[in-house]
C-alpha cells in the first residue's frame, strides 16, 4: 500500500532538479544580449574582488593566496545553485574578521576546516527550512553588529596604515598595543596608506557625478560615455589604487632597508583538490579532529548564522520585489562553502559591496560569477609573482575604505523616530561587540531581543473598556489580541480581577496614559483587531460597577496552557458575583476554554444583548454565575 494517498504528488525529477539547481530554469533564456551583461559585470566584479580578496586574507590572519583561494569556487558554485544574479560569493570583511578570532595563533587547516563545517551547518538549516529562525535576529542587532564589526576592522587596520608590528584580537587590546607602539610609526607607509584612503574615498565620488545631457545627439553620445567612464574607474578603484601602490613600492624597493612593508612572496599556482584536514600541526604539538573542533567552539554556529543573515539581507535587497527562495539561499550558500573547503578556502559569502557592483554592472544572471571566477583562476595561475611587491599599507587602506559603509548611522533617527526602545538591542550590541568580542557581542544583542520579547509578551495589550448604552446592560469588554501567553499571564489576571473592586480611586489607578501599551479604560463600545488604547479617564466610569465581563475573542488566535489556568483562576473570582461571557470565539480558541471552563458561556454578536440580560439579572439576583468553578 502506498504511504501516498489522495491529492499527494512527489513532485517529477525534472521540476526537483530546476529546484536544486537553478541553472536549469534561467539558462534556457539564455543569449548573447545576457552573455554580455553578465561578462561585463563578471569583469567588473573581478576588480573589486581580486584586491579585497588578499586584503582580507590578511584580516583573518592568513597568507594572502588563501584570499584567492577563497574567491576562486564560490562564482562557479553559486552559478550553478544561486538564485540571485547580483551576489558575488567570496570573502567579505565581517567573516574574514570572525574567521581571524576563531583561528588567530593556529594553522591555515583550521580555517579550511571552519569553512567546511559552516558549510554543512548551513546546509542543514537549509535542507531542514530552518531560515526561519533568522527572523528571531532583529535588524537593531544585525545593525549593531554589523556597525561593531566594521569599527573592529577598521581598528585592526590602523597598524597597517601606519607601518606597525603587534598582535591584537579585540579592539581594546588593538587601541591599547597602539598606544604602547605609536612610537614606531613608519613614516613611508603612513603616507602611502594616507595617499591611498584619499585616492579610494576620490575615485568612489566619481561614479556619482552626474553630468549634464545636452540637446544635439553627439553630445548625449559623449556624455554618455564620459559618465560610464567615470563609473568604471570608481568601481575599479581598489585595483587601480592597489596597482599604482605596487608601482611605487617598486621603485623604492631596496634589499637592505626596505621603505615600505610589502606583502611578500605568494605561494603561486592552482590549489590542489584536496579533503580539508581532520588533524594539523601547530608548532611541534600534533591536534586531531577533536580538538580543531573544540579550538573553533562556538564560530561553528556563530560563522554560518552571519554568513546566513548577509547572504538573505543582500538577497532580499537585490530581489525587487521578487520572491525570494529563502532556503535555496541558504543551501547555495552551503554548497559553497563545502566546496570551497576542498580548495583550501575560508568562510565565504556574498559582499554588498561587490553585489552593488554587479547590479549597476547590468549583470544578468548569476553566471556572471563564472566569469569572475575564470578571472580568479587566471590570476591564481599567472600573476602571484607580481603580487610580491603589494603594499600593506595599500592593503589596509582598502579595508578601510571598503568597510565604513557598514556603520549605519541613519538607523538610529529612523528608531528614535519609530520606536525608541529598539535602540537598546541596538546600543547594547555595539557597545559588547566592542568590549567583549564580536560573538559575544552577537549573543548579548540577541539576549537583549529575547528580554524585549519577553518584555512585550509579559505586557500584552487590552482595550479595556466599560460599556453602558440603551440597548445593552453595563458591562466591562475587553479585546485581546494576537496569542496570549504564559508571560503575560499573572498581569492580566491582576488586571481584570480588580475591576471587580473597582471605584472611584481605583479606576484612576487603573487609568493607562495612551501609547504605553499596557491598555486603557475607557467609555465607548466597538473595538479593532488592533489592540489599540483608547483615551479615557477614570471619571468616565468612576462610582460605577457592573459584574459581567464580555470578552470578545474575535482577535484572539490561542492560548497556551499557563495562560488557560491563569483564566481559570480569574472566572472563578469572578464567578462569586457576576459571570463572564465569551463573545465571537474561534472554533480552537473555543475548545481551548472549554477544556478548562467547562460551564463557560459563549455567544456571538447578535447573541449579545440577550446573554447580557440573561447574566446581569442572574448576577444580580443569585450573585454566582454557572461559570463558577
Amino acid at each position: 500500500m502506498s504511504i501516498f494517498s489522495g491529492n499527494m504528488k512527489l513532485p517529477s525529477p525534472k521540476r526537483l532538479l530546476g529546484g536544486i539547481f537553478p541553472i536549469l530554469q534561467w539558462s534556457k533564456s539564455y543569449n548573447i544580449g545576457t552573455g554580455v551583461g553578465d561578462l561585463i559585470a563578471g569583469i567588473t566584479v573581478a576588480l573589486t574582488l581580486i584586491p579585497q580578496s588578499i586584503a582580507y586574507a590578511s584580516l583573518a590572519g592568513l597568507e594572502p593566496q588563501y584570499g584567492l583561494y577563497a574567491s576562486l569556487i564560490g562564482g562557479f558554485v553559486y552559478g550553478i545553485t544561486g538564485t540571485c544574479p547580483q551576489i558575488n560569493i567570496g570573502p567579505t570583511a565581517l567573516l574574514s574578521l570572525l574567521t581571524f578570532t576563531y583561528t588567530n595563533g593556529t594553522s591555515p587547516d583550521f580555517a579550511v576546516l571552519l569553512c567546511l563545517t559552516s558549510g554543512l551547518v548551513q546546509l542543514v538549516a537549509g535542507t531542514l527550512q530552518l531560515g526561519f529562525l533568522v527572523e528571531f535576529v532583529s535588524l537593531p542587532v544585525v545593525s549593531g553588529f554589523t556597525s561593531a564589526a566594521a569599527v573592529t576592522i577598521a581598528s585592526s587596520q590602523v597598524k597597517g596604515l601606519l607601518g606597525l608590528k603587534f598582535s591584537a584580537e579585540t579592539f581594546i587590546a588593538t587601541w591599547k598595543e597602539m598606544y604602547h607602539h605609536i612610537g614606531d610609526t613608519r613614516l613611508p607607509d603612513t603616507l602611502l596608506s594616507l595617499a591611498c584612503c584619499i585616492v579610494l574615498l576620490g575615485m568612489k565620488a566619481l561614479k556619482d557625478i552626474h553630468i549634464g545631457v545636452k540637446d544635439n545627439e553627439k553630445s548625449k553620445k559623449g556624455v554618455v560615455f564620459i559618465q560610464k567612464s567615470l563609473w568604471f574607474a570608481g568601481v575599479s578603484r581598489n585595483a587601480v589604487v592597489v596597482i599604482l601602490a605596487a608601482a611605487v613600492a617598486f621603485f623604492v624597493y631596496l634589499d637592505v632597508g626596505n621603505p615600505l612593508i610589502l606583502t611578500g612572496k605568494i605561494t603561486p599556482g592552482l590549489p590542489a583538490p584536496q579533503a580539508p584536514p581532520f588533524h594539523t600541526m601547530v608548532g611541534n604539538v600534533t591536534i586531531s579532529g577533536g580538538g580543531m573542533l573544540a579550538q573553533l567552539g562556538s564560530g561553528l554556529l556563530v560563522v554560518p548564522l552571519v554568513g546566513i543573515i548577509s547572504n538573505v539581507a543582500i538577497a532580499k535587497a537585490f530581489s525587487n520585489g521578487k520572491t525570494l527562495d529563502a532556503t535555496q539561499e541558504i543551501i547555495a550558500l552551503g554548497v559553497c562553502n563545502v566546496v570551497g573547503a576542498f580548495f583550501h578556502s575560508f568562510p565565504v559569502n556574498g559582499s554588498f559591496t561587490r553585489s552593488a557592483v554587479s547590479d549597476a554592472s547590468g549583470v544578468r544572471t548569476p553566471a556572471a560569477g563564472f566569469v569572475t571566477g575564470i578571472i580568479v583562476l587566471l590570476t591564481l595561475a599567472l600573476l602571484t609573482p607580481y603580487f610580491y611587491f603589494i603594499p600593506r599599507a595599500a592593503l589596509s587602506a582598502v579595508i578601510v575604505c571598503a568597510v565604513l559603509h557598514m556603520v549605519d548611522i541613519d538607523i538610529i533617527k529612523k528608531i528614535w523616530k519609530s520606536n525608541r526602545l529598539d535602540i537598546i538591542p541596538l546600543l547594547g550590541t555595539f557597545v559588547c561587540c566592542l568590549a567583549l568580542g564580536i560573538e559575544l557581542g552577537l549573543i548579548c544583542g540577541v539576549g537583549v531581543d529575547v528580554l524585549l520579547l519577553l518584555y512585550y509578551n509579559s505586557r500584552p495589550p487590552l482595550d479595556v473598556k466599560y460599556i453602558e448604552e440603551e440597548n445593552l446592560p453595563p458591562h466591562y469588554s475587553i479585546h485581546p489580541v494576537g496569542n496570549l501567553h504564559f508571560a503575560g499571564a499573572e498581569k492580566v489576571r491582576l488586571k481584570l480581577s480588580s475591576l471587580k473592586n473597582d471605584n472611584k480611586a481605583t479606576l484612576k489607578q487603573l487609568t493607562i496614559v495612551p501609547g504605553a501599551n499596557d491598555g486603557v479604560l475607557s467609555n465607548g463600545a466597538g473595538s479593532q483587531c488592533n489592540g489599540g488604547a483608547s483615551n479615557a479617564t477614570g471619571r468616565d466610569i468612576a462610582g460605577r460597577r457592573s459584574s459581567v465581563l464580555v470578552i470578545h475573542c474575535d482577535c484572539l488566535y490561542r492560548l497556551d496552557y499557563t495562560f488557560l489556568q491563569s483564566i481559570n483562576m480569574l472566572v472563578a473570582e469572578w464567578s462569586r458575583s457576576g459571570r463572564v461571557v465569551w463573545c465571537d470565539a474561534r472554533p480552537l480558541v473555543r475548545e481551548q476554554l472549554s477544556a478548562v471552563l467547562p460551564d463557560a458561556v459563549f455567544c456571538d454578536t447578535q447573541q449579545l444583548p440577550v446573554v447580557l440580560a440573561d447574566a446581569s439579572s442572574s448576577a444580580d439576583h443569585s450573585g454566582v454565575s454557572d461559570t463558577q468553578l
